[in-house]
C-alpha cells in the first residue's frame, strides 16, 4: 500500500523573502501523529540531484561527516540531530557546535550514503523533484516498509553551513523538521522555539531540536535504555576496533553502509569489539546491533571513512580520585608519522603535585586495576614520568598532564607505531590517599596517520 503525505509546510510569499516556513497549529505542546519509523525504515541515503548552486557551494569535507559534501552532507547533519546521541564528537555545525545528535531516545538513524536514483517509495531516500506545487515546499511518500522525501525544485535550497544566502531555504533545519514528521511528531506550539513549532521564522535554529521535540520523540521510541549498546570510538583498518558499551557477549552484527558483518562476539565486558569490514566499504555510518526487536538494541551512527584515519576519540572510564574528582583524558591534533605540528594527550582534574605517566599499547580493554579500569593491554609502553603541576599543597584537582605523541611517533623509538597502527592510552598518576595510591583517566583510541 501507497500513501503520499504532502507536508503540511507551505511556503508564503512574505515567508519566502525571509526563508520561513508557517502553518497554522492550536496545540501547545509537542503531538504525535500516531506513525513510527520501524527498525528497517531508518537508514537513509541522498539522490544527490539539487540544482541551486547554493545547495552545491558547501565543498569542504568533514571528517565527522565522511564521503559526502553539499546537499547530501546537510541533508545527513539534518536527519542525525534526532538521533539518541552525539554523531561522533557532535561537530559540524556552527549554530550548535560540538552539539549534533540529541534526541536521546530509543531511534538511531543509519546514514548509507548515496543513491543512484530517486527510488521507490519505499527505498528510504532523499532526492529534489522538478515543478512546483503551490506553496508546498517537500512532501514524503511512505508504503512498502518505507518512505522517499521529496524537494521541490522551484524553491532555492542552500546547503549551509552558515545562514543561507537571501531567499533561500536552509535545507538541514528544513529536513531536521520534516524528518521529524516522518518520525511521528506532529507539530507544536510549545515555548523555546522547538524544531517541530508550527511557525519558523528561523530555519538555522531549526537545526538544533530542543526539549519539547526531545520529549516527543521520547514518548514515541522510549527513553534511550540504560542497556543500549553505544560506540565511542573507531580504530585501526583491517581489522577495525569498535570500542564502546552495553555490546552484547556474541551475535553482535556490525552494520556498515556496504552490507553487514556476520554475528560477532564482544569482549572486556561488552565494550570491545574486534571485526573485518565489507569487501568493498563505503563511507557512511557503522553501527552495531545486538537484537531485532526495538531501537534499544541499534547502537548510535558512528562517522566511518575506509580509506582515511579515524577520528581519536576517548572512551573507557576514569577513576574518581580521592579529592572527588573525575579526571578527564583529551587530546589535540592530529597523530601522524610525518606531518609537523604535535598530538597532544592531556589530562585534567588530577591531583596536583604528583607524578603521573602516559601508557599505552595496541589492544584495548577494560581490566579492573588498582582500583580503577586499565584501557589497554597487551605489551604496555610507558612515557617520561611527568609532574602533575597546579597548584601548592594540600592536595586539590589542579594538576595537569601533556605528552606530545608525535614526537615519540616520529622518533623511531617504538618500531611499531607506523601508519595505520591502532594506539589506546591512559594515564596513571599518583594519588595517595585512593584504593592502591594512584588515580587513572579514562582512555584515548586513535590511527596513526601517514
Amino acid at each position: 500500500m501507497r500513501s503520499r503525505r504532502c507536508v503540511s509546510i507551505v511556503l508564503s510569499a512574505s515567508a519566502l523573502a525571509g526563508a520561513a516556513l508557517l502553518v497554522a497549529s492550536t496545540t501547545d505542546a509537542y503531538t504525535l501523529t500516531g506513525t513510527n519509523l520501524g527498525l528497517g525504515a531508518r537508514d537513509v541515503r541522498v539522490f544527490d540531484n539539487f540544482t541551486d548552486p547554493e545547495a552545491n557551494d558547501n565543498t569542504t569535507l568533514d571528517p565527522n561527516w565522511p564521503g559526502v559534501d553539499s546537499a547530501p552532507l546537510a541533508l545527513w547533519k539534518g536527519v542525525a540531530e534526532w538521533s539518541s546521541v552525539l554523531h561522533g564528537d557532535g561537530s559540524g555545525d556552527p549554530s550548535q557546535p560540538g552539539d549534533l545528535g540529541s534526541g536521546g531516545a530509543n531511534f538511531d538513524v543509519e546514514w548509507e550514503g548515496l543513491a543512484q536514483s530517486p527510488g521507490g517509495v519505499g527505498d528510504n531516500t532523499m532526492s529534489e523533484i522538478a515543478g512546483c506545487s503551490g506553496g508546498v515546499v517537500s512532501f514524503t511518500e511512505t508504503g512498502a516498509g518505507g518512505w522517499r522525501m521529496r524537494f521541490y525544485s522551484c524553491f532555492t535550497f542552500d546547503d549551509g553551513p552558515s545562514a543561507p544566502v537571501a531567499g533561500a531555504i536552509d535545507l538541514q533545519g528544513l529536513v531536521t523538521h520534516e524528518y521529524g514528521h516522518l518520525l511521528g511528531l506532529g507539530h507544536s506550539n510549545a515555548a523555546g522555539n522547538p524544531t517541530m513549532a508550527a511557525t519558523l521564522p528561523d530555519l538555522v535554529a531549526a537545526r538544533s531540536i530542543e526539549a519539547d521535540d526531545r520529549a516527543g520523540i521520547q514518548a514515541i521510541y522510549g527513553v534511550a535504555a540504560v542497556s543500549k549498546p553505544r560506540i565511542r570510538a573507531l580504530a585501526g583498518h583491517f581489522p577495525i576496533w569498535i570500542l564502546g558499551h552495553n555490546f552484547a557477549p556474541t551475535g553482535n552484527v556490525v552494520r556498515f553502509p556496504a552490507g553487514d558483518i556476520p554475528p560477532t562476539h564482544s569482549t572486556d565486558g561488552g565494550t570491545v569489539i574486534l571485526t573485518s569490514m565489507p569487501v568493498a566499504p563505503i563511507a557512511g555510518d557503522v553501527q552495531v546491533q545486538i537484537g531485532t526487536t526495538s531501537g534499544a538494541e541499534l547502537s548510535n551512527g558512528w562517522p566511518f571513512e575506509p580509506n582515511a584515519c579515524h577520528r581519536p576519540s576517548t572512551y573507557c572510564t576514569a577513576k574518581v580520585n580521592s579529592q572527588g574528582c573525575t579526571p578527564v583524558i583529551d587530546f589535540t591534533g592530529t597523530p601522524s608519522a610525518s606531518a609537523p605540528g604535535a598530538f597532544l594527550i592531556s589530562a585534567t582534574n588530577v591531583i596536583n603535585q604528583k607524578s603521573g605517566v602516559l601508557f599505552y599499547g595496541l589492544t584495548p580493554a577494560a581490566i579492573p586495576f588498582q582500583g580503577g579500569m586499565r584501557c589497554a593491554t597487551g605489551a604496555l609502553r610507558r612515557t617520561a614520568i611527568q609532574s602533575s603541576g597546579g597548584n601548592p599543597l594540600p592536595a586539590d584537582c589542579s594538576g595537569t598532564l601533556s605528552f606530545d605523541m608525535n614526537a615519540r611517533i616520529q622518533s623511531g623509538v617504538d618500531a611499531a607505531l607506523v601508519p595505520g597502527t591502532a594506539v589506546f592510552a591512559q594515564y596513571v598518576y599518583r594519588d595517595p590517599p585512593a584504593s592502591f595510591g594512584a588515580g587513572l583517566t579514562d582512555a584515548v583510541a586513535f590511527t596513526i596517520c601517514p
